[in-house]
């Protein structure tokens, strides 16, 4: 008796009906849920109505100080408030200062810029967790396929084993192993189930959904064609949102340093000044100049350009570092892309052939009382593990694609560039 068709039959079969309803976790389905999530999560709003704050903060820098209004009453004898007058009205106005005034709006304006690109940032942190929960939950749907189709196979082989023992000649051995293997496999199935549950419960929490919300069949896509470093490399430094806010960091700083230098400076007000008598006629009007003398102070404002200066100088030398950091994180992913992905090739279009036929030999002779159950057992166990292989490398690739997204500054952003 062949009992390899009936089970070929068996695994083909289901492999089309685990297979004919998973949706791809492809990237525009992992941006339909990233775009889900940026609409309503808290941290996105706290993000957002920071950067409003910031954007407000801009139109509170003033060119023009409030003036100043004095009411001054004199106590004097009668003959002596109507020669000299008895009320005196002064207004004071600080004249404009203009470069200070242009500072102050340049360090707002690249504040207001920081924090736009740290609300990228967190908007690419939290899709970055979106897309890699997606792809371990598509990761566990095709392993729990493969694991449904090891026990379909199983349990046919099982019941070919209990036919085979029906023969006086034939022990109970096989099938009372094939059935400790069956109980193995069902329990590793029902923990597979159970994380599976688990990643759902973590997606449907970042999307702010019901935690108990049942999700569809996934499985994993096919990976990219290959990257380009250098291109990738350009990508980053333009998009990403980390070195975004830290060269508006250093635009800030280099405000605040004009700002400090502009302090230094003389400011000048002008004043009016009127005497009257309350008869109603008006004795005098003065006309002022006034200016502060900043030199007094010179060494407070020297320590607040020295401050400026030396933040400035480290947000230049964050920023140097982050591209490094970035860079070899970058060119780490794009090698480990290239590298899941020919691993992942090689499984599906070497190992998985030449393994499938070794089953089918030991199978077929394990029929002909030509092989041992044990080795076709191993022989099975080696396809499932290639099997379960070649999907990791695929998700790890995947993985890292997200990634890869998220450093060139893709992912999360509404107005990213398109690969």
């Amino acid at each position: 008796m062949n009992i390899f068709k009936p089970v070929a039959a068996v695994v083909l079969a289901m492999a089309v009906a685990a297979h004919a309803d998973p949706a791809p976790a492809t990237t525009p389905y992992i941006d339909r849920l990233v775009s889900e999530a940026l609409s309503k999560h808290p941290k996105i709003k706290a993000a957002r109505a920071r950067t409003e704050a910031a954007f407000d903060a801009i139109a509170s820098v003033r060119l023009w100080q409030d003036p100043e209004l004095g009411l001054g009453l004199t106590a004097a004898s009668s003959r002596m408030r109507e020669d000299d007058g008895d009320i005196r009205l002064t207004v004071d106005q600080a004249l404009p200062r203009r470069g200070l005034f242009r500072a102050e709006q340049r360090r707002m304006t690249a504040e207001q810029q920081r924090q736009n690109a740290d609300r990228l940032v967190t908007a690419s942190e939290l899709g970055l967790a979106i897309a890699q929960t997606v792809i371990e939950l598509a990761l566990a749907d095709d392993t729990l396929t493969l694991q449904d189709q090891e026990i379909r196979w199983l349990e046919t082989i099982t019941a070919t084993a209990l036919e085979r023992a029906k023969n006086p000649e034939s022990t109970a051995i096989e099938p009372l192993r094939l059935e400790s293997e069956l109980a193995v496999r069902k329990q590793k199935l029902d923990a597979a189930r159970r994380q599976r549950a688990q990643t759902a419960r973590t997606l449907n929490l970042l999307l702010l959904r019901n935690p108990n919300a049942a999700w569809p069949a996934l499985t994993l896509a096919e990976n990219s064609k290959g990257l380009n470093a250098a291109t990738l490399r350009a990508e980053m430094e333009r998009n990403n949102p980390r070195l975004a806010s830290l060269r508006h960091q250093i635009e800030a700083a280099r405000a605040g340093t004009d700002e400090a230098r502009e302090k230094t400076r003389p400011a000048f007000s002008g004043s009016i000044e009127t005497n009257a008598w309350s008869g109603g006629e008006v004795r005098d009007a003065m006309f002022m100049l006034k200016w502060t003398l900043p030199w007094f102070n010179r060494r407070a404002y020297r320590a607040d350009y020295s401050r400026s200066e030396h933040l400035r100088r480290a947000a230049e030398n964050d920023a140097a570092a982050e591209s490094r950091e970035l860079y070899q994180r970058l060119t780490a992913l794009v090698t480990e892309v290239e590298n899941n992905t020919r691993l992942a090739e090689t499984w599906r279009s070497e190992v998985l052939p030449k393994t499938s036929k070794t089953v089918e030999s030991f199978q077929n002779a394990w029929v002909s009382s030509k092989a041992t159950l044990t080795e076709v057992l191993e022989s099975r166990r080696a396809l499932i593990d290639a099997q379960q292989e070649q999907k990791r490398a695929t998700a790890a690739a995947q993985a890292a694609l997200q990634s890869i997204a998220a450093i060139t500054g893709r992912l999360g952003n509404p107005n990213r560039e398109k690969p």
